[in-house]
Parts: structure tokens; sequence; C-alpha cells
């Protein structure tokens, strides 16, 4: 139960803070969108936005020059993990598609066993991005690990967290009109903050009494 409390309270915080900072996040949002029609730069786009979210949770507003600020200093460290990404949902992508359109009887089986795996790999991912943000050692392996071992540890919190900002993404990408009015900057807040009380909350665990 105090999972669920927290997991709502670090979701109400990214929205809380997202509204208060809007029309700095709708800017970003735009710059983003704009550098994500590349393809090749979507991935290094969605780190400047987490590099001014971060800066955002810390009590900062950096807006535009702090997501530019991000973006190129990350933009060779990320573009193999954009391309890795990009060929993981190409693969399932094709594998839905496929068994989707077939006439197998396993096929239905199938298709939400591969469905639910790429939900959790986007989770994974989408967590893994946030820890590499918050992360002082700028190393991605180390940032697929601390994502991995959150979820595990903390699943009432990310979980949650985590279906909402595939929810957000989905929405975004169906729809396209969120992306104007600032979602990406919201889905980086929502992973942020569960990450940040995630890890207060590990913290609190491992407290020795006194």
């Amino acid at each position: 139960m105090k999972d669920l409390r927290n997991s709502f309270a670090a979701i109400a915080k990214a929205f809380s803070l997202w509204w208060g900072d809007w029309a700095n996040q709708v800017l970003v949002c735009l710059a983003a969108v704009l550098l994500s029609l590349t393809v090749i730069l979507a991935l290094p786009a969605y780190i400047g936005v987490l590099e001014q979210a971060r800066d955002l949770t810390h009590g900062a507003r950096t807006g535009i020059a702090g997501m530019w600020s991000g973006f190129r200093r990350e933009l060779r460290r990320s573009l193999p993990w954009g391309l890795l990404n990009l060929a993981a949902s190409a693969v399932f992508g094709f594998t839905l598609w496929f068994y989707a359109n077939s006439r197998f009887v396993f096929a239905p089986a199938l298709v939400v066993i591969i469905s639910a795996a790429a939900l959790i790999y986007f989770i994974w991912q989408y967590f893994s991005l946030a820890c590499y943000t918050l992360q002082e050692e700028k190393k991605i392996k180390l940032a697929w690990q601390n994502a991995l071992a959150l979820l595990l540890s903390r699943p009432g919190v990310m979980w949650l967290s985590g279906l909402l900002g595939a929810a957000l993404s989905f929405v975004s990408l169906r729809f396209f009109i969120p992306l104007a009015l600032g979602s990406p900057a919201l889905i980086a807040l929502v992973s942020l903050t569960a990450v940040q009380q995630a890890l207060r909350d590990g913290a609190e665990t491992n407290r020795p009494e006194s």
C-alpha cells in the first residue's frame, strides 16, 4: 500500500512540475519532435528532454537551453543506443504484424506474448534512460542494470509509472496532437520522479534502525 501511495505521489509531482513550467516544456518538446523527424536523432532528442526535466526536478528551469545542451553533450554516446532501440522496435513491429495477419492456430497467443515482451522492453528502456540521466557515471550498461534492479526491487513504484509512460507514449504517437502539447516532457518527468521516489524508498528501507 505504501508503494502504491508513493507511486501516485511521484506521478502527481511529475504532473505538477510539468504544468508549472508548461510553456517552456512545450517549446522543448517542439524542438525534440523536429529533431525526431530524422528518426536517427529521436533518442538523443529525448535525452535532451530528460536533461532539462532532471533540472526541473531539482528546481531549475533550464528549458530549451538545457535540452539543447543535453542533446549536444550526449549525441555521440546515445546514437548507438537509439539504433539498438530502433532495431528492437522493427523486430517487435514486424513479428506482431506477421502473426496478427497469419492464420496459424497459435498466432493469437504469440501476439499476446510478443506484445507483453515489447511492453516490458519499452518500460525497461524507459527507465534506463531516466537512470542514465540521473547517474553520475554515464554508461549505458550501468543504466540498464540500474533500471532492471529498480524494476525488480521497487515494483510498486516503477511499474505503475512505467505503464503510464507507455500509455502516454502510445497516445502521443497515435494521435500526434499530444506531442505539440508537451507530452514528451511529461513522459520524461514521470520516469524521473518514479526513479527518484524508488531510490528514496530504497534508502529508507536500508537505513539502520536507531
